[in-house]
């Protein structure tokens, strides 16, 4: 069953969600910039100023979302119970105030705020904001996916040379080993390395001990333009499996759809 058999929203009604949701991430974005790079220096990590970040954020997309949609809860709202059975709910969104908090508090571009919109589990909008360079990415579940409103394809021909990218996660190198002929970089935030993917300024990334949160938005966005997600070894990755918070601790390999063997076998696990 594809998610366009059971989607109860018309095409005016997701418009309309797309144009809300897009000025509710601009206006949340602008509000983080004011604290964005005011990191401690004296500090590794700034949890303090983290903190404040996305709860500021969190304020301005929940309140905004919850008082124009009636019926759409926060994954974070729920617990365990409400999450089974007859206690479903039909829209639920999930929401990352903050992807590549490390880069915002130490005043490196890539991060941002991610939302994405489920309905009875199956994907329906994904966005992605990035505030510093004013990317918006947004994706209609299995249909389209655009960067500010211009649509965004995968890279077409996968094949692999010394200008090859793939993006990873931090440590990386302490789990594989490699002989990719690329360029091997991380920049800091999920869904950007799967946003960087869809539009093809990288060829795969590679994302470990992952949650929904990292990967809901962003991978609307991939599969809409043409990607998905698998596991190393080849079997396919499912965001709706992780609905329960669990982090994914085994590597997952973003790519163009097919193609995902024609990265993985470049990198073999320590």
């Amino acid at each position: 069953m594809e998610s366009s058999e059971i989607q109860s929203l018309t095409e005016r009604e997701l418009w309309t969600l797309k144009e809300f949701v897009e000025n509710t991430l601009r206006k949340s974005g602008s509000s983080l910039l004011e604290l964005y790079g005011r990191g401690n220096r004296e500090l590794k990590f700034d949890d303090e100023l983290v903190t404040e970040a996305e709860n500021k954020a969190w304020e301005i997309i929940s309140s905004k979302i919850a008082g124009s949609f009636e019926g759409h809860v926060f994954l974070r709202d729920l617990s365990s119970e409400e999450m089974e059975g007859e206690n479903l709910p039909r829209f639920l969104w999930i929401v990352d105030t903050l992807d590549g908090a490390a880069s915002f508090q130490a005043g490196m571009p890539v991060w941002g705020i991610s939302a994405a919109l489920f309905e009875k589990f199956w994907p329906v909008l994904g966005f992605l904001y990035l505030p510093v360079t004013g990317e918006l990415y947004s994706a209609y579940a299995g249909r389209e996916a655009f960067l500010n409103d211009h649509k965004i394809k995968v890279r077409k021909d996968p094949t692999v040379d010394n200008e090859s990218l793939v993006l990873v996660y931090s440590r990386f190198h302490n789990d594989f080993s490699s002989n990719f002929p690329g360029k091997i970089r991380n920049l800091g935030s999920s869904a950007g390395h799967l946003a960087y993917v869809a539009r093809s300024a990288a060829d795969a990334c590679i994302m470990k001990n992952v949650t929904v949160r990292d990967l809901a938005a962003g991978s609307i966005i991939l599969e809409a333009a043409g990607g998905e997600i698998r596991y190393m070894d080849g079997n396919r990755f499912h965001v709706g499996d992780i609905m329960d918070g669990r982090r994914v601790e085994e590597p997952l390999i973003a790519s163009p759809k097919g193609s995902w063997d024609s990265f993985a076998h470049y990198f073999k696990r320590q």
